[in-house]
């Protein structure tokens, strides 16, 4: 029923009803949670501030260097005195040092609570790649890894690798160089009374070997190096002395062939 003309109107306040109990329990349980994780922030900030201020790197450990010295080393991982050791970014300074052609192995260590412990390996070398008029060290994988004016002392010398065939830091860029010269350098250590004096890679499917006393051995490929080299040193001391008699041929791999001059 409509109200009658200028009759007034009464204006009735209705309150709102309150949220359920187990909503307000909620809200509340929600409100505390994210109070505490502020608090837990807040004091894992502080904790963070004040460790980082308490462990600064005072010092710097090398160990393992012989080529390189250890302002070389620091220098390069990027590790510096005076920075927060929980910001020791290990193994971004352990790449870098890895770039390095002479470094093998590289391990940065934070020792709590100021010191930083960085152990290298370097490379051993193996055999001297003659290159102009200068030589290159090899290390057993044959990595040419560092430059020096003479050939190492009671090493083999490797000859017959073209200029563009040597990368420092790198193997031979001629995979067929490379593998002949990893199964000749492979096979020394099972011979190591050898001691030969240079090897040719000039062709690798017929390599080159010159003995201390200058004779001159066919080695073929690079199959069977170990027993050919073993064969050679038990052979030398039958053979003629001074290396005369012509070269050696131990292509075969199981026999040993005089070739006379």
């Amino acid at each position: 029923m409509k109200p009658a003309p200028g009759a007034r109107r009464r204006l009735r306040l209705v309150q709102a009803e309150a949220p359920p109990p187990r909503r307000r329990s909620r809200l509340k349980k929600i409100l505390v949670r994210f109070g505490l994780l502020l608090a837990a922030v807040g004091l894992g900030l502080v904790l963070f501030k004040g460790l980082e201020t308490f462990c600064t790197v005072e010092e710097i450990t090398v160990t393992g260097a012989q080529r390189l010295s250890e302002k070389e080393i620091i220098d390069c991982c990027g590790v510096k005195k005076g920075t927060s050791l929980l910001l020791l970014r290990r193994r971004r300074a352990e790449e870098r040092l890895g770039d390095l052609p002479v470094i093998a192995v590289a391990e940065v260590s934070a020792v709590f609570p100021n010191s930083v412990s960085i152990r290298v390996q370097e490379r051993e070398p193996a055999a001297s790649l003659l290159h102009q008029s200068g030589f290159w060290l090899l290390d057993r994988k044959g990595v040419v890894f560092a430059g020096e004016a003479l050939p190492a002392e009671n090493l083999p010398v490797i000859t017959g690798a073209p200029a563009e065939d040597i990368v420092l830091g790198k193997t031979l860029a001629n995979g067929a160089r490379h593998k002949a010269l990893c199964a000749f350098l492979e096979a020394l250590p099972e011979n190591p009374l050898l001691e030969p004096a240079e090897l040719n890679l000039e062709n690798p499917a017929d390599l080159i070997l010159y003995t201390g006393d200058g004779r001159k051995v066919f080695l073929g490929d690079r199959e069977r190096m170990v027993e050919k080299l073993a064969l050679l040193w038990e052979s030398i001391p039958h053979l003629p002395d001074n290396g005369s008699g012509g070269s050696l041929d131990l292509r075969d791999g199981d026999r040993l062939v005089l070739i006379p001059e």
